[in-house]
């Protein structure tokens, strides 16, 4: 999807990337000295806090822009690696290359790393978009991929708040949070919770007519990596009594049949694995599109619910 071709040849834009991508997620970061190939290597603290003690740990974070030429990163790259972090007082090791790892290069990090000395990772083309991917690194898109945002579908806007923003996506406005820090994960993910949403309005039957379905808002556990959806459905007016009493019920009744027919349609990713989803309903009764006043963006269905949608709480 991105064309990391992009970035210019000389790799200095794919160092100020990774730089932005670590300081956006709240890394503390320092520039090393250039080397030996004119580029500069990134130094990264990562501060972790564990249920029972916390601890740091420095990253040596090397560059390699190969996406004009296509090559692989090849084993080559690995000779220097102990010394590198050695010099740097390192004790992790991360390579970012806008191409793939060859096989013998991902194997002998693994040997190196099975010694136990040094943590090593990397980053190819397809996990540096993955990254990019996540709302708080998202404006980075169209800042250093000018060309290719536009085939990202994706619009997300910070709104001031910690882990809160405000995205277009086709043809929803919703709202993206999540619960302990910026660590959001990709939006294909809410993608794929989208479409599941679209499926579901097509194959509908609760002998009332559909007039729309909206996602609204979509709430991240990351402490229990589990997502919760909210999801409006608009029922035409003309179709029930005026009795309030049979409305409210009418009303819960078709809330618990969207819930339970989206919780049977099951969203999977591409990598096969589902997601661990909960499902908070709300259905209005409206005049339909014959009423000039119905605007399914309308903010009366967004700030009454503002907190729910930042915090997680639910609608009912």
């Amino acid at each position: 999807m991105l064309d990391f071709t992009e970035l210019s040849i000389d790799g200095t834009d794919l160092e100020r990337l990774v730089r932005e991508i670590f300081v956006r997620e709240g890394f503390e970061t320092h520039w090393t000295g250039k080397g030996p190939d004119g580029g500069r290597d990134l130094l990264i603290v990562e501060k972790v806090q564990g249920p029972l003690s916390n601890f740091e740990r420095t990253w040596l974070v090397q560059c390699k822009h190969k996406a004009h030429s296509g090559r692989s990163v090849g084993r080559e790259e690995s000779y220097s690696l102990v010394t590198d972090c050695k010099s740097a007082n390192a004790d992790g090791y991360l390579l970012v290359c806008t191409t793939a790892l060859t096989t013998g290069l991902i194997n002998t990090y693994r040997e190196l790393q099975s010694n136990g000395e040094i943590v090593i990772d990397y980053w190819d083309e397809v996990k540096i978009e993955d990254r990019l991917l996540k709302p708080c690194n998202f404006s980075l898109i169209n800042q250093f991929f000018p060309r290719s945002s536009s085939k990202v579908g994706w619009k997300i806007y910070n709104t001031h708040l910690t882990s809160f923003w405000t995205a277009h996506y086709k043809r929803a406005f919703l709202y993206l949070s999540s619960r302990l820090s910026v660590h959001f994960k990709t939006v294909s993910y809410i993608s794929s919770i989208y479409n599941c949403v679209q499926a579901v309005y097509k194959e509908l039957e609760l002998n009332v007519k559909g007039i729309d379905m909206q996602l609204r808002a979509v709430y991240y556990d990351d402490k229990y990596t589990n997502y919760i959806a909210f999801v409006d459905f608009f029922a035409d007016k003309k179709d029930v009594r005026e009795n309030p009493f049979e409305l409210s019920d009418l009303k819960r009744d078709i809330e618990e049949a969207l819930r339970n027919e989206l919780v049977h349609y099951m969203v999977t990713l591409d990598e096969g694995e589902g997601l661990s989803l909960t499902w908070d309903v709300k259905v209005y009764f409206v005049r339909g599109y014959s009423d000039d006043g119905f605007d399914s963006h309308g903010k009366e269905y967004y700030t009454p619910y503002i907190d729910n949608f930042r915090y997680g709480y639910s609608r009912e």
